[in-house]
């Protein structure tokens, strides 16, 4: 495969994947990879990096993520969780990602944290501004089966709101017991 003396810019190759070409633009852009070999072979591989990153589930879940997770069929277990309290989350055949549904009073909250922490209370990774729903209280949790030994089986989070005027308050500290079938 030779070399191609004009190859397309990334940016015009990321721009054509994501639909945001005008229709002059898009066709150009498709002349030019229908005929040229080493440009087609590096939109095949960027669409294949962006195919994978869309299956990629963040720890954080907004509530449109979970819809779209399962209208796309993953089998979603929900565990909500109260402050203070223990859940028990089993992940048994069949289910693709346990969902910790921490709920608390996020009325006034600007933005939302996360730590994910020892049973001592010794944070091992924070999760900054993610998605939560003041309205219904939740903040989402996606577990997925690759988690088992990387995390406590006895995992428990520390939920912080943000308000107005640079204000943090602690939500609540949520535990939730893991079982791996």
């Amino acid at each position: 495969m030779s070399p191609c003396a004009t190859p397309l810019p990334y940016e015009t190759l990321v721009a054509l994947l994501a639909h945001e070409l005008d229709d002059d633009e898009a066709a150009r852009a498709d002349e030019h990879l229908f005929a040229c070999d080493p440009c087609a072979a590096r939109a095949d591989r960027l669409a294949g990096l962006v195919s994978a990153l869309r299956d990629v589930v963040p720890p954080v879940l907004s509530r449109a993520r979970r819809e779209r997770l399962e209208q796309a069929g993953k089998r979603l277990v929900l565990t909500p969780v109260d402050p203070g309290a223990e859940a028990r989350a089993a992940f048994a055949p069949g289910v693709d990602y346990l969902v910790h549904v921490l709920r608390g009073d996020l009325g006034g909250a600007e933005s939302v944290d996360v730590e994910l922490v020892t049973p001592a209370g010794v944070p091992l990774r924070a999760y900054e501004h993610v998605p939560f729903d003041a309205d219904a209280g939740e903040v989402m949790i996606a577990c997925q089966r690759h988690y088992e030994g990387l995390v406590p089986d006895d995992t428990r989070f520390r939920v912080w709101a943000h308000g107005q005027g640079g204000e943090r308050r602690q939500v609540g500290v949520y535990f939730v017991r893991h079982v791996w079938r």
